[in-house]
């Protein structure tokens, strides 16, 4: 996890321990065999509030039971236990700052590949800062010769460990050839995502997103981007349509969503400049939407917002 050290509490197999014994046995499918799921859970610190929220924990812990369920482990932990789970972490540890928390479940043991458990589950958080330079200077993007896995291969709706291969090997061809990242198409040929984030286009005052069918990660930052976006982002439509390559030559502006990347604007592809190659407007606009809301400064739906109590002196 990029960013800083962990904080000192983890969390691992139902038991609050040292962060440094969080760790995935050898032997366990999980490691072995990428039997394993994950969700990266942003922490914000609220404008004008010595407190941190934890920004759509719910619907991350929902999607995080789903995709155990498509990896066919038993003993799914429920979303209510690995909230008390998080949320006791946050408490054990001095959280004052813009957070990341990873939470990893996965087959234990040392079963063979088909093997659907013991489940575990690890947990650990740490400083996460805003790359403020990167989202406003963006990002320079390449057009990988990789393809994007299709539903029918490794389904992309399962936030699976294994998907993520796919992605390394995308942006690792693109760091070698110059760019900072790549962008993927599937099978057919489409745009799908970027690894480790959707990518949304602005075309003519349209905002438009490839679907939830071009094998990409049904991505809560996306879906709180778009919703952005309706509610007066700047375009006078928003659409989810199939996106042809040749069109993101075309765009006005390219973005980046993602848990990781917030809102970074795209400002070159292959060797295309996207709009003016700056940051434009209208993901400037879309970034003071999506950070009013993550940090609290504006209204949010009920329950994406989950705020840290700290109780480290109560901590074991």
């Amino acid at each position: 996890m990029a960013g800083g050290q962990a904080y000192p509490v983890g969390y691992l197999d139902g038991a609050f321990v040292a962060a440094e014994q969080v760790r995935l046995p050898l032997l366990a499918p999980g490691v072995t065999y990428a039997a394993s799921v994950f969700e990266g859970i942003r922490g914000y610190r609220m404008e004008n509030a010595q407190r941190i929220a934890l920004f759509r924990l719910g619907e991350h812990l929902e999607r995080l039971v789903r995709s155990c369920d498509v990896l066919g482990l038993d003993e799914i932990p429920s979303v209510e236990a690995m909230e008390a789970a998080t949320l006791g972490l946050m408490a054990r540890n001095p959280v004052d700052e813009d957070c990341y928390i990873r939470i990893q479940v996965y087959v234990g043991g040392d079963g063979e590949m088909t093997a659907r458990g013991p489940t575990g589950v690890a947990i650990l958080a740490r400083p996460r800062p805003q790359l403020a330079e990167r989202l406003q200077r963006g990002v320079r993007c390449q057009v990988s010769s990789w393809r994007r896995l299709s539903d029918n291969a490794s389904p992309p709706r399962a936030k699976a460990a294994a998907n993520y291969l796919n992605g390394r090997l995308a942006g690792l061809q693109a760091r070698a050839d110059g760019y900072d990242t790549a962008l993927l198409l599937t099978e057919a040929g489409d745009v799908s995502e970027a690894p480790g984030a959707c990518l949304l286009m602005v075309r003519d005052d349209v905002l438009v997103a490839p679907p939830v069918t071009a094998d990409i990660l049904e991505s809560l930052t996306r879906d709180t981007v778009l919703a952005c976006a309706r509610q007066g982002g700047g375009v006078r439509e928003v659409i989810e349509r199939t996106v042809d390559r040749t069109e993101l030559y075309a765009a006005n502006e390219v973005m980046l969503v993602g848990t990781g990347m917030e809102v970074t604007p795209v400002v070159g592809i292959d060797r295309f400049a996207v709009g003016d190659g700056r940051r434009g407007p209208v993901t400037r606009q879309l970034q003071d939407a999506y950070f009013a809301q993550v940090r609290g400064a504006a209204a949010t739906p009920k329950g994406w917002l989950t705020p840290v109590e700290r109780q480290l002196e109560k901590s074991e």
